[in-house]
């Protein structure tokens, strides 16, 4: 039992090595304002690398990375989506924190969750097997805008990730906690279109191993991590971009008025007046 144990979770590291999860979100850190649609075609690459003892790479590989998206402006403040394909099936939320007619900045969460659960049916044995994988990932985006519209997003996150497996009566399971960042600049160039390429990594700092019939084994030292580029073609118009007096914070206009009104220049000639 043991053996087929330590051979599920064998498998299901393999599983986890291949990045299934995107690291980047490919989206600004504004919301699309309520009522909007955005469809995303997100091609790019993922990667994985380890560190031998000597910090040199001593296993590194890539696959293609694809997947559509499509999100919907459900209020000024929240975004609702999905996204499917080599991320798997992933639901997508935004809430926006700053104020959404804010011309300078954009700060929100984004949480998300992807997985899939796979079984292979019962063999000439009578055993069933059966694999799944969960992955959650809460990053905060952090958005700078531009006067066109443009926008540079950072996005720092954390990522819990998750894959079990069984073969008959064995079970096995690994829990990941990862770190990671992106960044990534949406061109506007055209009200429906903005390009946008990203760039995000991805670093396991703690895990847990759980077996049938074994204790749980904490596991640290990966010694490695996952990058992955990914430029994203997203069709949709977004919140109108705000220029010239309506970039003015509130009340800003009213006290503009105020100081025009507490002076008027002279008329030339004046009887007050001492030349």
């Amino acid at each position: 039992m043991f053996r087929r144990s330590v051979a599920v979770v064998s498998a299901l590291m393999g599983i986890l090595g291949t990045g299934c999860a995107s690291v980047s979100h490919v989206q600004t850190a504004d919301t699309l304002g309520a009522g909007r649609f955005q469809v995303g075609i997100e091609p790019g690459v993922m990667g994985a690398a380890v560190l031998g003892d000597d910090e040199g790479v001593s296993a590194a590989g890539y696959v293609p990375h694809f997947d559509l998206a499509i999100r919907y402006g459900v209020s000024e403040r929240v975004d609702l989506g999905v996204r499917l394909g080599s991320s798997l099936a992933e639901l997508q939320s935004k809430f926006l924190l700053t104020q959404p007619n804010d011309p300078v900045k954009a700060i929100s969460l984004a949480p998300s969750i992807s997985g899939a659960s796979i079984g292979t049916g019962t063999g000439d044995d009578g055993e069933s097997a059966s694999t799944s994988y969960l992955n959650v990932a809460v990053p905060l985006l952090v958005g700078f805008k531009t006067t066109g519209g443009s926008e540079l997003v950072l996005g720092p996150r954390a990522i819990w990730t998750r894959v079990a497996g069984s073969a008959g009566d064995d079970g096995a399971a690994v829990n990941i906690l990862s770190v990671g960042a992106s960044v990534g600049y949406a061109l506007r160039v055209t009200e429906g279109f903005r390009l946008m390429p990203e760039v995000g990594i991805s670093f396991p700092i703690v895990g847990e191993v759980n077996s049938t019939g074994t204790d749980s084994e904490a596991i640290a030292g990966f010694n490695g991590g996952f990058a992955q580029f990914k430029l994203g073609f997203l069709f949709g118009a977004g919140r109108p971009v705000r220029r010239g007096p309506d970039i003015l914070p509130p009340g800003a206009m009213e006290e503009t008025d105020r100081r025009d009104d507490s002076y008027r220049a002279p008329e030339r000639g004046g009887e007050d007046i001492d030349y």
